[in-house]
């Protein structure tokens, strides 16, 4: 084994790690991340991925249907300068992997904050001016 693929390998642990890491702590942190971070908390960033073009995305988290997916371009589009640095501490994970985190976990996560297709209560804790 040479050297790239050493350091190939050690990459992909420390990926499959953090995103380990991330899964065990459910989409309630996820959900409390964004309320921290982002301007306007969940609701928020969901109305700014459907100001996007990714509204039937959305809707289908909230539905019980089929979870349509998001690029993680476009959630990385929607993220504020200095949020995904925020959130990366906050969850755990690399800067790099954070669009990539929210592309894959918040269909989850938004379906688990919901409630016959509606978005539960969310405590927005953001200071920050959008």
């Amino acid at each position: 084994m040479g050297l790239l693929d050493g350091a190939k390998t050690l990459i992909g642990d420390v990926v499959a790690a953090a995103d380990r890491a991330f899964e065990e702590t459910g989409s309630g942190k996820l959900a409390l991340s964004l309320a921290k971070f982002y301007p306007g908390g969940l609701l928020a960033f969901l109305d700014r991925l459907r100001e996007t073009g990714h509204g039937e995305a959305v809707g289908s988290w909230l539905g019980s249907g089929a979870r349509q997916t998001v690029p993680a371009s476009a959630i990385a589009a929607c993220l504020p300068e200095g949020v995904i640095e925020r959130l990366a501490y906050d969850l755990g994970v690399p800067e790099a992997r954070v669009p990539t985190v929210l592309a894959e976990f918040l269909p989850a996560a938004v379906a688990d904050q919901s409630e016959n297709g509606s978005l539960k209560p969310q405590p927005n804790f953001s200071t920050q001016v959008r």
